[in-house]
């Protein structure tokens, strides 16, 4: 099965010779039992999601304040680039790996409750930073108020949310 063959090898010292056991690896891997074919159903079920998130023990929810006032005074697109510009942040803090949206709301997970809580509140101080531009239809509104966020830690991104929303009611 195996075909393996000895041959001698000189080295750099005078007198001396060594013996290796050289392998035929290419006949070892087209043997006809090493190959199984999966079909795809099978390989769907055996399967198993190497995924970082799985292995981060706490999650963060975070929001911006009023995000429906936003929506009501400003265009889709100012809303969209203040989330991106918030998303730009947590990126650069946590990682974009770590960093998950759905909907108006981010998730984050970390494998440290200080780092991740750190972390929230260096976000949250720049994003006082990001300006919102006044709306449209109201010339006295300077524009100069930060982006505000809230945010919430749990053992689950549904804990996290649920402390989110507890806070933002405060």
């Amino acid at each position: 099965m195996l075909q393996s063959s000895t041959d001698q090898l000189m080295s750099a010292q005078s007198n001396r010779s060594h013996t290796a056991e050289i392998v035929d690896m290419v006949s070892l891997l087209d043997t006809p039992g090493r190959k199984r074919q999966v079909s795809p159903v099978e390989s769907r079920q055996s399967a198993t999601l190497l995924s970082m998130r799985q292995r981060l023990r706490f999650q963060a929810s975070i929001g911006a304040d009023d995000i429906e006032l936003l929506k009501s005074c400003h265009s889709a697109a100012t809303v969209d680039s203040l989330m991106r510009q918030l998303r730009q942040l947590l990126n650069a803090e946590f990682g974009q790996l770590r960093v998950f949206r759905y909907r108006q709301v981010f998730s984050v997970g970390h494998h440290s409750l200080e780092d991740l809580i750190g972390g929230l509140l260096r976000v949250q101080f720049h994003a006082r930073a990001i300006r919102i531009p006044a709306p449209a239809n109201d010339l006295s509104a300077a524009g100069t108020s930060g982006l505000t966020l809230s945010w919430g830690v749990g053992d689950s991104v549904i804990e996290a949310d649920n402390e989110r929303l507890r806070r933002r009611r405060r």
